[in-house]
């Protein structure tokens, strides 16, 4: 089965010269089309992946995002067992 893996490598915003939550909104695409968005919360510089469940992936992922902070984010491509969840 294929899923996306959506990583947050980084996601804070400043205030008051303090790292605080912020929230961003990831766009995921497979080459021009648009094929999930995910809101995400909170604050991290340590990674945090997330998997979402995907069709055909034939093509090159990307991940665009908007946040109100600071963020960095990547997206990959992986087949993953149906019944573990392992890959």
């Amino acid at each position: 089965m294929s899923s996306i893996k959506l990583t947050v490598k980084r996601l804070y915003q400043l205030r008051d010269e303090r790292m605080v939550t912020t929230q961003a909104t990831a766009r995921i695409y497979l080459g021009d089309r648009l094929v999930a968005t995910e809101e995400i919360s909170g604050m991290t510089e340590s990674p945090v992946s997330k998997y979402l469940h995907a069709g055909d992936l034939t093509g090159p992922l990307r991940v665009e995002w908007d946040c109100a902070g600071i963020a960095d984010m990547s997206v990959t491509a992986i087949e993953r067992c149906p019944c573990c969840q392992d890959h």
